[in-house]
């Protein structure tokens, strides 16, 4: 890929090298927003332990995925910027960035500790009902899954709109 890149002139390398850019930030997208839009559907859907148990064991595999999404995203978003010579000057940009670190607060600080606790509780149940104490520890997460699922859905209307 650098080979090709060298081969070119200024202009077309920095055209071609923004659209591949364009390319890992969408891709980087649906591999790190899709899961986080999904998971909490996959949850809510389990009627039994084992089905719930089963749940939080995929969760916890496809859970990688929004944290190497959102990792990629932040960085290609800022190449862009760089790249693009948009540096920090362009507002919706700007929002952009800071509610994706609202949202990076959000998971980090609030949601991820809480799961966390959630995902012991339920691998370690057994039987076919719900762990004691699950359904009020959903309850305190499912406000801020919300706020989170709101700010990104902002930040994908900022970046098609472009106001």
């Amino acid at each position: 890929m650098l080979i090709i890149l060298n081969t070119l002139e200024g202009d077309r390398k920095m055209n071609i090298l923004y659209e591949i850019l364009v390319l890992l930030h969408v891709l980087a997208a649906i591999v790190g927003i899709g899961p986080a839009f999904i998971l909490p559907v996959l949850g809510k859907s389990a009627k039994t332990g084992s089905q719930l148990r089963f749940i939080f064991g995929v969760i916890q595999r496809i859970n990688k995925f929004p944290k190497t999404g959102g990792i990629t995203l932040i960085v290609t978003g800022i190449l862009l910027m760089i790249v693009g010579k948009l540096g920090f000057s362009v507002l919706w940009l700007n929002l952009s960035l800071i509610l994706f670190v609202i949202i990076e607060v959000i998971i980090i600080g609030f949601i991820e500790p809480n799961m966390k606790k959630i995902v012991q509780l339920v691998m370690a149940s057994q039987g076919e009902k719900f762990p004691d104490g699950y359904a009020e520890s959903m309850k305190r997460i499912m406000p801020l899954e919300g706020t989170v699922h709101l700010l990104t859905f902002i930040i994908i209307l900022l970046m098609v709109i472009k106001p």
